[in-house]
């Protein structure tokens, strides 16, 4: 039996993210900043498909059983289906998914399915189409719905809806983005809103805690607390009475979930981030051919992992102790 990978505190680190672009097609305002340092990377700079598989091998080798491929907008890479079907044939991987904002997904969902991704995150922060196109800088919302539908046909389930909470602009939508769980295979999984990369100064506009979710969720049916590990990610679910699906919420700030942090990141130009709140990175682009080096990489990502006993408890010290250096969309989320 192969044993188990973990960090200096314990935490079993078992979730790779491999970021494969900087690019989207949308340009939602919270996602995108001005700053310099926040502007994507030169595309020649990112990993090719081998150099994110040979990544792949490695972590899998280390004792990771599970990838997600995000970005950016990973349907944008042309050579996505390659890296899919690259990193599913690697022996020992459970489970290869992807974050996607839609955009693209109904002509490529069938093809994901068949290059070996298992299941699909959505980001998705209004069922509105006007509210969608302002917050997305002039998105279509019936792409995205059509991607969904796509989505559960080519069996890419459980689906995940991300809906970034924003006070002021969607919370108004809480029980329509609950609803769609009733009669689908469809996880609708609430996220506070984090600061990231300069916009710290924005945070308290936007911020709302998850406790609303619950109060308005509640209006539709009874809501149900669904016990289990839902993938090993840092949501706490719920389901409405009679439903089909799942009601999610993930709270980075008002209840930090640092004590089993299960998880590494990649970025697309060849960085390990130890932590989404850190601006520590291990670079990897001097050791991509070979897969030792590699290893050596993580498991000094692992020993940098912060102490998950001094992180702040309340969402405004949480806020303060953010030291990202990097948009969004330049971390791969």
């Amino acid at each position: 039996m192969k044993k188990k990978l973990a960090d200096s505190y314990g935490r079993e680190v078992n979730y790779l993210r491999i970021s494969v672009t900087e690019q989207c097609n949308l340009s939602c305002f919270y996602c995108r900043t001005d700053p310099a340092s926040c502007s994507p990377g030169p595309e020649e700079l990112l990993l090719s498909a081998t150099e994110i598989f040979v990544i792949g091998q490695a972590a899998v080798e280390l004792g990771m059983t599970r990838i997600r491929l995000t970005g950016g907008e990973p349907l944008l890479r042309p050579d996505i289906l390659e890296i899919a079907r690259n990193l599913s044939g690697i022996a020992g991987l459970q489970d290869l998914s992807l974050t996607t904002n839609g955009i693209l997904l109904e002509e490529t969902a069938f093809e994901l399915a068949r290059a070996g991704i298992k299941r699909v995150n959505i980001s998705l922060d209004s069922l509105d189409e006007a509210n969608f196109a302002q917050i997305t800088c002039g998105g279509k919302l019936a792409n995205v719905l059509k991607g969904i539908d796509r989505a559960l046909l080519a069996g890419l389930v459980p689906l995940k809806i991300n809906v970034v909470l924003l006070k002021g602009i969607n919370d108004s939508e809480i029980q329509k983005f609950a609803a769609l769980t009733m009669d689908r295979e469809l996880d609708v999984r609430f996220i506070e809103y984090m600061p990231t990369c300069g916009q710290k100064g924005k945070w308290e506009s936007f911020f709302l805690s998850l406790d609303s979710i619950i109060k308005e969720a509640g209006k539709i049916a009874p809501l149900i607390a669904v016990e289990g590990e839902h993938g090993g990610g840092p949501a706490s679910y719920y389901r409405l009475e009679g439903a089909v699906g799942k009601i999610g919420l993930i709270s980075p700030l008002s209840r930090h979930f640092c004590d089993r942090c299960n998880r590494l990141r990649v970025t697309a130009d060849g960085r390990i981030k130890p932590c989404l709140f850190s601006s520590e990175e291990i670079d990897l682009r001097d050791c991509l051919k070979d897969r030792e080096k590699i290893k050596d990489r993580f498991r000094e990502a692992l020993r940098i992992k912060p102490d998950p006993g001094k992180v702040a408890c309340s969402a405004l010290d949480r806020v303060g102790q953010f030291k990202g250096n990097r948009s969004m969309t330049r971390i791969g989320g």
